[in-house]
């Protein structure tokens, strides 16, 4: 008797979370607990148009993970920087020390599987581009290999400072290519990138001249080109302006 009575609770408890499981709405995109719903506008609610309803963007409208702040952006002219003024901020935030050689979280994609990996990028800020160096037969190659999209991310480490009064992060999407000897690119990445590596203790020897390091480098490493199609930077200090904390600089967006 005690059996069967645990058999009919267990069915019950499992035909409960059936239900439960199937009173969640889909709206296009995802579940609907992952939507927004807007109330009234918090104090700390940054600016937009006027003329804009809440539901402009509280909403998700495509297969572009924005979140609704991301999208009170990119749909209010207000409080918007221009595209050229974003760039500037992203590359001042990402100049280090002044090699623009910055420690990233990379991320990658194999078999609908990711991996996070820790990386040194260095930005060409003339071309908005970014390089990585690294050792033949690494996971994260093969990733690329199979999968060229990427996100990298770059946070400024907490010094004297409260990281959620004083933030700034950079988060990258693009398309990242690989670059081996053969690569008619792989000189002109590895003459951006090698003159950023940290200079050896002095001990009275030079490093080789740059051309020298290609030649040793050559045939042992790859180098990975990272092209953007959206930046995203965050920072706090852009409020003071008039701005939105967070802006986004997109590949051939208009100025």
């Amino acid at each position: 008797m005690k059996t069967l009575s645990m058999a009919i609770i267990f069915l019950w408890c499992l035909w409960v979370g059936i239900g439960a499981a199937e009173e969640v709405k889909w709206e296009k995109g995802g579940p609907s607990f992952l939507y927004v719903k807007p109330t009234k506008k918090p104090p700390h609610h940054g600016v937009y148009d006027e003329s804009m309803k809440c539901l402009d963007c509280h909403s998700y409208d495509g297969v572009d993970a924005y979140t609704s702040a991301t999208m009170a952006m990119k749909k209010s002219v207000k409080g918007r920087m221009p595209q050229q003024e974003i760039a500037q901020a992203i590359a001042e935030a990402l100049k280090g020390r002044g090699d623009y050689r910055e420690i990233y979280v990379l991320s990658t994609s194999f078999n609908n599987k990711p991996l996070a990996t820790v990386v040194e990028l260095v930005l060409d800020p003339k071309t908005f581009t970014f390089y990585a160096m690294s050792e033949r037969q690494t996971e994260k190659l093969f990733h690329i290999a199979s999968n060229p999209q990427v996100s990298a991310a770059y946070v400024k480490q907490r010094e004297n400072y409260d990281y959620f009064t004083g933030a700034l992060g950079v988060q990258i999407v693009g398309k990242a290519t690989l670059l081996h000897d053969d690569d008619p690119e792989f000189v002109a990445a590895a003459r951006i990138y090698l003159p950023t590596l940290p200079q050896p203790v002095p001990t009275g020897i030079q490093p080789p001249p740059i051309d020298d390091m290609i030649a040793m480098i050559k045939h042992t490493k790859i180098i990975t080109k990272i092209t953007p199609e959206r930046i995203v930077i965050l920072n706090r200090a852009f409020k003071a302006k008039g701005y939105h904390a967070v802006q986004v600089w997109e590949a051939g967006a208009q100025q």
